[in-house]
């Protein structure tokens, strides 16, 4: 069978899977592009004016075998039904099943009905309910936007500043008035985050090395949150004791009632978790691959993803473990000079990546190609992935390599993957 694939998204999560496939030899098309995707895929050619009818034309004339949904947008906006419908495969779960990721009231309550371990909550629907709900809670608290936020639209709150700016952020402005018609009320929990992500085609599942990222913009977790700074895997946090009480305390409860609601979950189930000893609780679902750990992972995975996707999306998951190469691998997200907040763009990308050791790849994610320039277009601009035999080792070579970037007006944090050496092996 022909191995020709489509992947959708052009962020440093898609140029790190697309880097992976493209070692499988699989043939690749990638839509939209960035310059890590220009240089492993085909740019396919469609039409954002119409979408799917030209995303489906395109499948057909080129013979995709397979489209890999990695952006979260596509799955709300049902993509994965629009294909199915016309008997195309696609790994990457419906839009009623991706609702776990794109409206977080929703992913309560379903927790909250099948005893699912995760922080108290409630539910408000409106400026004054949110002031007026959360004073059952004592600070820190935090807050959620129900819908997408890319990363950006929970507020862990220590005060009642803090918590007068976060409602004005959220409800004031226009960067969350697409996705705070209702806004989660939690309790602050304690603990260390980590991340599993869970494979499966609805009723069997695959496991990948979990890993940890680092959400604040700033050293030692200080700052605001954004999509992520960095990551590495494996993380030593979620030992494989922890992996099983995970798998049966909150992975297969959410699946199966998923399965009894007639809306079973196909693709990647991302289980943000906070560990605290022995005990993990939900921070939050998504429906994809998480983005900066995917880069970290998929360079420690040995095994065919290509296969592992396509078995997911005929309904048919045969693997029964993820073969790993023994590496650790550390990434880093440089970013641009105000981000999360106000970031300037077009700042011009200048590397050799002749420079940069075997065992270090560079992922573009908000950066473009423009008159024979690299852009960024946002504020993750490029991702730095280096694998070594051990954690400490993957973290001194990608700073060693980080040291040979320069680029003005960018950034990025010091400590990436230091807080996991005293559970390394």
């Amino acid at each position: 069978m022909k191995r020709n694939a489509l992947l959708l998204g052009n962020g440093g999560r898609e140029s790190a899977i697309a880097y992976k496939l493209n070692s499988e030899r699989v043939l690749v098309h990638s839509y939209p592009s960035n310059p890590t995707l220009s240089k492993y895929c085909i740019k396919a050619d469609i039409d954002s004016s119409n979408l799917f009818e030209s995303m489906f034309e395109y499948i057909k004339s080129e013979d995709i075998q397979l489209v890999i949904v990695g952006s979260e947008a596509y799955l709300a906006d049902g993509i994965t039904d629009f294909l199915e419908s016309r008997n195309i495969r696609v790994f990457g779960p419906s839009k009623k099943a991706a609702r776990i990721e794109s409206d977080k009231s929703y992913a309560k309550n379903l927790m909250k009905a099948n005893n699912v371990p995760t922080a108290s909550y409630d539910i408000s629907e409106s400026k004054e309910d949110c002031i007026e709900k959360s004073k059952k809670y004592s600070f820190p608290l935090v807050l959620k936007v129900s819908g997408l936020a890319a990363g950006k639209g929970a507020f862990v709150i220590k005060n009642k500043e803090e918590f007068d700016g976060a409602i004005k952020e959220i409800f004031d402005t226009k960067q969350f008035e697409k996705s705070n018609s209702k806004v989660v009320i939690e309790e602050f929990m304690n603990g260390e985050e980590a991340s599993l992500f869970v494979i499966t085609d609805g009723e069997n599942i695959l496991t990948l090395p979990p890993a940890q990222d680092f959400k604040r913009v700033y050293d030692n977790d200080m700052g605001l949150n954004t999509g992520g700074m960095g990551s590495y895997a494996p993380c030593g946090l979620l030992s494989k004791s922890l992996e099983e009480k995970t798998i049966d305390t909150i992975i297969l409860p959410v699946l199966n009632a998923l399965k009894r609601d007639k809306n079973p979950f196909k693709g990647v189930l991302f289980a943000g978790l906070m560990i605290d000893g022995n005990n993990v609780k939900v921070v939050e679902f998504n429906a994809r691959f998480g983005d900066p750990e995917i880069q970290s992972i998929m360079s420690v995975i040995e095994s065919s993803m290509y296969d592992i996707f396509m078995e997911t999306a005929e309904g048919n998951l045969r693997a029964k473990e993820i073969e790993t190469n023994g590496f650790s691998a550390v990434t880093v997200v440089v970013a641009a000079n105000g981000y999360p907040g106000d970031y300037k763009k077009n700042i011009e990308i200048s590397l050799d990546e002749n420079k940069f050791d075997k065992n270090t790849l560079i992922f573009y994610a908000g950066a473009k190609e423009e008159d024979g320039k690299i852009l960024s277009t946002g504020g993750r601009m490029l991702d730095v992935t280096s694998f070594d035999i051990g954690l400490e080792k993957a973290i001194d070579r990608v700073y060693s390599n980080l040291n040979k970037i320069q680029i003005e007006g960018s950034f990025y944090r010091k400590d990436i993957g230091k807080k996991g050496l005293k559970y390394a092996n």
